[in-house]
């Protein structure tokens, strides 16, 4: 929604890859926004993720750059 609403009308705040794959913004003032951690994601352990998570993480790992 953030990318829809700068589009053309002013200065958002937004994670660079969603930004530059919707193709509708560009990078401005690089030198004040220094590089984030990255996307944490917490759940409660590795043995019995439900389908539904482990099918987001995948979609995460993929989407997103390490």
């Amino acid at each position: 929604m953030m990318v829809e609403a700068a589009a053309g009308m002013g200065i958002a705040y937004v994670a660079e890859a969603v930004a530059l794959e919707a193709g509708k913004l560009a990078l401005v003032l690089e030198e004040w926004c220094p590089p984030g951690p990255g996307l944490c994601l917490y759940y409660p352990g590795r043995r019995h993720v439900p389908a539904g998570l482990r099918a987001f993480i995948e979609v995460l790992r993929q989407k997103l750059p390490n």
